[in-house]
């Protein structure tokens, strides 16, 4: 008779549950995704540590709230090379102008009528703009660049931002670095128990920046998820699985790899 396995879905990990799950000797996976918080990495005993490494840009994010407008989902905008006359603020621009060369900025605008969110970033530099919009007092500085930016940029059929709808924008103060945090161990074997552990989702992997595409980033890991699969299935010892195991392992590296090189070109920069 065939086996079947058996899958369980939105389980809560609890010391019981390990003690009344854990009693055969099937080779088991749990695909952990309680998000960055969660606390099921401690329980099963895995190191909740993170790397967290730069991305080499900086960015900023704002959110438009209409409640009068429909939730009906948006195409996608993107405006480049986008450069922000700060003169009104004590930024001398005719200093910025002899600056070679001049960063411009990604603006791209997503989200649904009634929610619209703004992400605005660019490469990382030293130029006296960034330096300006990085360590300014001022909050109204970010605002009115996204008010700007977005009634440049919006769909023709929505509505302006004007002063009296300014304060439905929340936003970040100023620029800040883009950091993607990734575990250090995104799986592992529990020893006795003949049970493979892997880590997903923001649970694995989180950037402080909303590009957009954080689910598919989060998501990301899961493509050697079948191979891992098959491998712990038709394991004949330890030795199968730690190798199952490093497969993941690598792939979950690689993931975060690929998006330090490419993730926020690929989402903003092009």
């Amino acid at each position: 008779m065939p086996l079947r396995p058996l899958v369980e879905l939105g389980l809560q990990f609890s010391e019981d549950f390990l003690k009344k799950n854990f009693s055969t000797s099937w080779p088991k996976i749990i695909i952990l995704a309680d998000g960055s918080c969660g606390e099921s990495s401690t329980i099963l005993g895995i190191s909740p540590e993170y790397t967290v490494e730069s991305c080499n840009a900086y960015g900023a994010n704002a959110v438009i709230e209409r409640p009068d407008q429909r939730q009906v989902p948006t195409p996608e905008i993107r405006a480049h090379n986008l450069y922000f006359d700060l003169s009104a603020y004590g930024m001398d621009m005719s200093v910025l102008r002899k600056e070679s060369p001049v960063p411009g900025f990604h603006l791209k605008i997503y989200g649904t009528f009634r929610h619209r969110y703004l992400a605005l970033a660019c490469p990382a530099s030293d130029s006296k703009i960034v330096r300006f919009l990085r360590h300014t007092l001022n909050s109204t500085i970010m605002k009115n660049i996204f008010h700007q930016s977005f009634n440049a940029y919006k769909l023709d059929i929505e509505p302006r931002v004007n002063e009296l709808t300014l304060h439905h924008i929340q936003c970040s103060d100023r620029l800040f670095e883009i950091m993607l945090s990734h575990r250090r161990v995104t799986a592992a074997l529990i020893e006795g128990s003949n049970t493979v552990v892997t880590i997903e989702g923001e649970a694995a992997r989180v950037l402080n920046f909303d590009t957009g595409c954080g689910v598919n980033l989060g998501l990301r890991g899961l493509e050697s998820t079948e191979e891992l699969i098959y491998k712990v299935a038709t394991a004949i010892d330890q030795r199968d699985l730690f190798e199952a195991l490093a497969a993941k392992i690598q792939h979950s590296k690689q993931v975060t790899e690929d998006f330090k090189q490419n993730g926020l070109s690929a989402a903003m920069f092009e």
